[in-house]
């Protein structure tokens, strides 16, 4: 090799691992750091500048908008902003004026970057589709901007675990889950989500209960003697049900009674004041209800049942 190219590959070389060795973990390409980690606040810290007469401090979730929260003195190295949301990510610039060459000021950029509150606690966690054919449900919830990842758990009703998980990516929302799902039972599922900042790793709480369920799957609904008999398989862990009767088949449905969690029929006498008739149509759904405290949950409501020609159809 070349004296000149050996000596010109020696000195990258060196360039690099000097680079590597003198930026420290967690230093940004602009020179910002962040430490102390908390819900609502971020400290940020940052070289002093020789020549800055003051500090301007940018900071939000969009980073072309970030508005300016705090005006600082030269001696200032750091700020803490607070009043800020847990598990978010914001962008914070920081700026300085310094006196030009023609005696005006200038301003100039110290650095930018993201930084991120400690999680939060996952919000909106719901069921979206139970598919009962495939014997799947998904999950849905809102979604964190500040952190890695997310985790759940699954439970039955009775408290006996059924599946836990890490979903190893901060643009997760949703589970879909289908392993030996019954659709006679009743799922708990809670997520919670985590973050790694300042080379800790951090969890929010875990959720509320989001619990996940089907709708009975009626076993027969037949007019007699004018009056409607309404048979159902029953879920494991639900405290009641709910059945709804109309006459068109897309609109117009009413509650007609509930039952409590042991019933698998019911029989209504009247429906808007009125005796069944053999000769027409009445269409049919039964909703699973499930009672934690004062909370009343209910299962979606997917397909209703004609009672004339005796099978489900889809709304």
């Amino acid at each position: 090799m070349k004296r000149w190219l050996r000596n010109l590959t020696t000195a990258c070389f060196l360039a690099l691992f000097a680079c590597l060795v003198a930026a420290p973990a967690g230093v940004s390409a602009y020179g910002l750091t962040q430490s102390n980690p908390a819900a609502d606040s971020i400290t940020v810290s940052w070289e002093p500048e020789k020549d800055a007469l003051a500090y301007h401090v940018y900071a939000g979730e969009d980073y072309a908008t970030a508005p300016l929260v705090r005006e600082l003195p030269a001696s200032s190295t750091s700020v803490t902003i607070t009043g800020l949301k847990p598990g978010t990510e914001y962008y914070v610039k920081v700026e300085y004026d310094e006196t030009s060459y023609n005696g005006g000021i200038n301003t100039s950029r110290v650095g930018s970057d993201d930084f991120r509150t400690t999680p939060a606690k996952v919000a909106n966690v719901h069921e979206t589709e139970w598919y009962y054919y495939l014997k799947s449900f998904t999950v849905e919830w809102s979604r964190q901007t500040g952190v890695d990842g997310y985790e759940y758990k699954i439970t039955k009703s009775n408290g006996k675990k059924v599946a836990s998980k890490v979903l190893d990516s901060k643009y997760s929302y949703y589970l879909s889950y289908s392993k030996k799902v019954s659709n006679s039972t009743i799922y708990v599922v809670q997520v919670r989500s985590y973050a790694t900042i300042c080379g800790k790793k951090y969890y929010g709480d875990w959720s509320n209960k989001c619990y996940c369920f089907t709708q009975p799957r009626i076993k027969s609904a037949k007019v007699s003697k004018n009056k409607l008999v309404v048979k159902w398989g029953k879920v494991s862990g639900a405290t009641g049900y709910e059945i709804y009767v109309s006459t068109n088949p897309k609109k117009g449905y009413k509650k007609v009674k509930t039952v409590g969690k042991n019933a698998s029929s019911a029989t209504i006498s009247k429906f808007k004041k009125k005796k069944f008739s053999a000769k027409k149509s009445y269409y049919v759904y039964v909703l699973t209800v499930k009672k934690v405290g004062s909370n009343k949950n209910t299962s979606g409501r997917v397909y209703y049942w004609n009672t004339k020609n005796s099978r489900d159809s889809y709304f």
